[in-house]
């Protein structure tokens, strides 16, 4: 084994997957593609938390491509997994108060593109992105304005109210799994293509042409252990890597 392998927190097929991060001057096609149809993009952090830097991220990227964030602080419920349970609540609100399209997006992400011209074209209640293996992340929602979509919604806000030791993301997949499953399917639901969900590092990704959002992964951050002499692990130093790499972009304007 070679050792030098075993401690780089990067290998080659982890570097070759990278897409990159677009540049001012990438961005003339992209933005023209900003218009009237464009939804809004909703958001939230915990107050006083790290995440308020990963919105502010999230919203220079998107500003960038003609499109709005609003992101919104909570009070903290206590832990990542209680934070996370507090989305299905925050979209129940936010769909309510809102009307046409509604696109979701965790704050730890940046749009690499502007994704409505593609969400448009979708029928659907609810999109959300399955990994390979058939797990539901909830990291990035379109959210239409149906009556089905609030009553989702709220099905999911009660499950995770009754699980409040169960992730958000998987309480839903229960959910859309066992309408599914019935005689008389009420949600419609369209699997996003991993572009609109991709992990810079993430080797199980399926192959893509173009991203429209990149999530950042800041669970890394949420969940690091101490480590002798300051250290970090592999999967948050690439994490970090990757932001320096993102925001020498966003700070250079170029």
């Amino acid at each position: 084994m070679n050792i030098l392998n075993s401690i780089r927190p990067w290998t080659a097929q982890q570097r070759a997957l990278i897409v990159p991060f677009p540049a001012e001057q990438d961005l003339a096609e992209r933005k023209s593609k900003a218009n009237a149809a464009d939804g809004p993009v909703v958001a939230f952090f915990t107050e006083g938390s790290f995440y308020e830097q990963e919105s502010k991220r999230m919203s220079r990227s998107a500003e960038r491509l003609g499109l709005k964030v609003h992101a919104t602080a909570l009070p903290s419920a206590g832990s990542w997994v209680l934070n996370a349970g507090l989305k299905p609540g925050f979209l129940l609100q936010e769909r309510a108060k809102l009307r046409g399209p509604l696109l979701y997006v965790d704050v730890d992400a940046v749009f690499h593109r502007n994704p409505w011209p593609e969400l448009r074209k979708l029928d659907c209640d609810i999109a959300v992105y399955y990994e390979a293996a058939g797990r539901l992340v909830s990291a990035t929602i379109l959210l239409n304005d149906t009556p089905a979509t609030a009553q989702l919604l709220e099905l999911w806000r009660q499950g995770c109210l009754a699980n409040p030791d169960m992730w958000d993301q998987l309480v839903l997949e229960e959910i859309i799994a066992e309408d599914e499953k019935s005689a008389n399917p009420q949600f419609r639901v369209v699997k996003l293509p991993v572009s609109f969900c991709w992990i810079f590092d993430r080797v199980e990704n399926e192959e893509v042409r173009e991203v429209f959002i990149e999530q950042l992964q800041a669970s890394r951050e949420a969940k690091k252990r101490k480590r002798w002499f300051g250290r970090i692990g592999k999967r948050l130093k690439r994490r970090r890597d990757r932001i320096d790499d993102i925001e020498r972009i966003l700070d250079s304007g170029s």
